[in-house]
C-alpha cells in the first residue's frame, strides 16, 4: 500500500493521547485514556508519564490535561496556520449567508477544523472533538488534497483505494475539477452525511494553507449554493490581499 509517509506506532499513539486530552477541560484518567485509544493502562501510563515529564501533559488529581509545552511551541514559533482568515470573517460570512462557516488546515493526510462560526450537528462533533478526517471524506479535506503536490496527491489517493482503480481514478478526476473551477460544491462527503457546502482554498505566499466552507442541512442548504460560490470566492481573494506576516 502506498503511504505519504510511514506511521510509527509510539508517535501515532502520543499523537492519540494528546488529541484526546486537548478536548477535555477537566482532562482524562488513565483507565479514560486507555478506553479512548483501545489500548492497555499499562502501555499508555508509560507515555503519559514520559509527556508529564517533558511538560506536554499536566496532572491533577490523578486527571491528564494538555501541558504548558505545547503552548509555548506555538508562542515562539510565532507562526500561524492561517493568517489571512480570522474567527471574525467566519462570524461575518455566516451572518451574510445563513450556513455554517468553517475552516480547515490540513494535519497529515487528514484534515481538522481550526476554527468556525454557526455550527451545528452535526459539524459540532467534528468541530468541538477537533477529530481528524481523512482528505476525501469532506469537503473541505478533498479542496486540500485537491491542492497537494502531485506525486503526494496521487500516493494519498493510492493509499485509500489499492485495489481499487476505478473509484482511485474518479476521485483524481474529482480532484481535478476542483483545481479547474477554483471550489468543489455539493454533497460534502462520507463524514457530514446529508450536509451539502461549497468549500474553496486559502492562499498564502502562493500556497493553499486551509479551505473554508459554507455547509448546511442539505434541503435547507443546497438550493443556495450556486449563488454563494461567488461570495465565497470574492472574500477569499479580499482575505488573500492582506498583509502575510
Amino acid at each position: 500500500m502506498a503511504e505519504l509517509r510511514p506511521h510509527h506506532r509510539a508517535v501515532d499513539r502520543i499523537a492519540e493521547i494528546l488529541e484526546a486530552v486537548v478536548t477535555e477541560r477537566t482532562g482524562l484518567t488513565l483507565t479514560q485514556l486507555a478506553l479512548r485509544l483501545h489500548a492497555p493502562v499499562s502501555s499508555v501510563q508509560k507515555l503519559v508519564n514520559g509527556l508529564v515529564a517533558v511538560g506536554y501533559l499536566e496532572e491533577d488529581g490523578k486527571r491528564f490535561r494538555l501541558g504548558a509545552a505545547p503552548y509555548l511551541l506555538a508562542m515562539r514559533s510565532g507562526q500561524r496556520l492561517v493568517s489571512t482568515v480570522n474567527h471574525a470573517d467566519l462570524v461575518d460570512l455566516f451572518n451574510r449567508t445563513g450556513l455554517s462557516a468553517v475552516l480547515a488546515v490540513r494535519t497529515g493526510d487528514t484534515s481538522v477544523y481550526a476554527d468556525w462560526a454557526g455550527t451545528d450537528d452535526p459539524f459540532n462533533y467534528l468541530t468541538v472533538q477537533q477529530l481528524r478526517t481523512p482528505l476525501p471524506e469532506t469537503a473541505v479535506g478533498r479542496v486540500l488534497l485537491a491542492y497537494m503536490p502531485d506525486r503526494e496527491r496521487h500516493e494519498l489517493v493510492a493509499a485509500r483505494y489499492p485495489d481499487d482503480r476505478g473509484s482511485a481514478l474518479a476521485l483524481l478526476t474529482e480532484l481535478s475539477r476542483v483545481r479547474e473551477a477554483g471550489y468543489t460544491m455539493g454533497d460534502s462527503g462520507p463524514m457530514l452525511r446529508g450536509v451539502a457546502s461549497v468549500a474553496a482554498p486559502v492562499w498564502e505566499h502562493g500556497m493553499v494553507v486551509g479551505a473554508v466552507a459554507l455547509a448546511g442541512p442539505h434541503d435547507l442548504a443546497v438550493e443556495k449554493l450556486p449563488a454563494l460560490v461567488d461570495v465565497l470566492l470574492e472574500d477569499l481573494r479580499r482575505y488573500a490581499r492582506r498583509r502575510v506576516n
